[in-house]
């Protein structure tokens, strides 16, 4: 079965979509076995031929490149101005697009990012391709095969005849997730039970929803092989909730538009970056590489020519020991940065809600424009007035700011299937 998809329906649905994720997928088992030392002169020649492109087709950057009367083929990495989606927005789309990517070989893509604010960008088939590739392998390593049965959870209907097709033939089963209710909820615990899935892939939001009613009720048994979650922050909370849920390991992975795939071993001892598709810097706030600590991704598309993300800040935080990133702390608007300079993450909070207080189900913090904040909590059975004084007295000294505690009945997801964990009043 495995073999029949691979290199059968596989390579068919590349010929009829323009794209190349056979010949990548293959690829990619051979840069496995590279050394550090080959891996890093191979990106340094894609690098070279990246900063060449934009410097002779890509307006931005040409007139960069102008400006400070450089060469492309004598600058570094480290010489090239950190972007952000906010500089790509004013630009305009036009402006970091290549001139000579003709129109076929390229795809209009958009991303709503953890805020839900639309951005628009191009992306080139071949980029694509790769991308889809580097996914395939990270669910390779933890077991899965094309043709294996998996159910993927998202926020739309699925579009267009060959997504359709391709889903068939994947051997896909395309749920879509609108709403939080105990319908919606029912109804996708039931078909994951019809179909029974190998394997699971979300976002974590609607898995922990999921997984918090499961638990509550009987009748669920199936449990795949694994579950993969991608697109936001899986916190230590969410993770326990679905794990003991669903019966089942969970591979997190993090990617978004000019980042390479980036995904947790199944070890569980950190995430890989695939270096064959781009290039990942940590920093601090000064620019400066982070090897121990919290700092941001910067990364660079290796691939994507049509709509070059040359040092793309991506706004997302992440820790690092001795340069490999070991957690993935969300995005920076889903940091609170104390007046002292302390930062506090999603899994800072949902750690006290974890292990500190029970009571919880869900929380979300609200940073007032006066800097005071108010926590959004939806609690069960297991609270008490007395531990809505804890939550005051514990992060009221943390935050240096007045704290009050409103309890709701739901903390809805965005549209996106997305939960925005800290929510800054302008």
């Amino acid at each position: 079965m495995a073999f029949l998809h691979e290199h059968i329906i596989l390579p068919l649905s590349d010929l009829l979509k323009g794209e190349s994720v056979h010949t990548h997928l293959m690829d990619l088992r051979n840069v496995e076995q590279w050394s550090e030392r080959q891996l890093h002169d191979y990106q340094q020649e894609k690098l070279r031929q990246l900063l060449f492109c934009a410097a002779s087709e890509v307006p931005f950057y040409k007139d960069w490149f102008d400006d400070h009367h450089l060469n492309p083929n004598e600058v570094t990495l480290d010489q090239m101005p950190i972007v952000s989606k906010a500089i790509m927005r004013q630009e305009g789309i036009e402006r970091f697009t290549a001139n000579n990517c003709p129109t076929k070989d390229r795809i209009l893509s958009r991303s709503s990012g953890s805020t839900g604010e639309p951005f628009t960008f191009y992306v080139s088939r071949e980029a694509s391709s790769v991308n889809t590739a580097a996914k395939l392998r990270t669910w390779y390593q933890a077991g899965y095969r094309l043709g294996d049965p998996y159910m993927k959870i998202a926020n739309g209907k699925r579009q267009g005849r060959i997504k359709k097709w391709q889903d068939r033939m994947n051997r896909c089963i395309y749920v879509p997730f609108y709403s939080i209710d105990d319908n919606a909820l029912i109804n996708v615990l039931a078909t994951i039970e019809n179909q029974k899935p190998l394997y699971i892939r979300s976002y974590p939001a609607p898995l922990y929803l999921l997984a918090r009613y499961r638990n509550s009720h009987t009748g669920y048994n199936h449990t795949p092989r694994r579950i993969f979650t991608t697109g936001s922050t899986l916190s230590d909370a969410y993770r326990k909730e679905i794990e003991k849920a669903f019966g089942c390991d969970i591979i997190d992975s993090y990617s978004c538009e000019g980042t390479p795939n980036t995904y947790e071993t199944p070890a569980h001892d950190g995430y890989r970056v695939c270096g064959y598709y781009g290039i990942i810097e940590v920093l601090d706030n000064d620019g400066h590489p982070v090897k121990d600590g919290i700092g941001r991704v910067v990364s660079t598309d290796l691939w994507n020519l049509a709509h070059p993300f040359i040092r793309y800040d991506t706004q997302d935080l992440v820790e690092v020991r001795n340069g490999q990133i070991v957690r993935i702390m969300g995005r920076e608007s889903d940091a609170y940065i104390a007046s002292g300079g302390d930062i506090y993450t999603v899994h800072n909070f949902s750690h006290y809600f974890l292990y500190d207080i029970k009571g919880v189900d869900n929380y979300q913090i609200v940073r007032h424009s006066n800097d005071n904040v108010t926590f959004n909590i939806v609690t069960n059975k297991e609270f008490s007035p007395a531990k809505k004084q804890h939550i005051i007295d514990f992060w009221q000294p943390k935050l240096n700011v007045a704290i009050s505690v409103n309890i709701v009945d739901e903390i809805p997801l965005m549209h996106n299937n997305k939960r925005q964990t800290i929510i800054r009043e302008q």
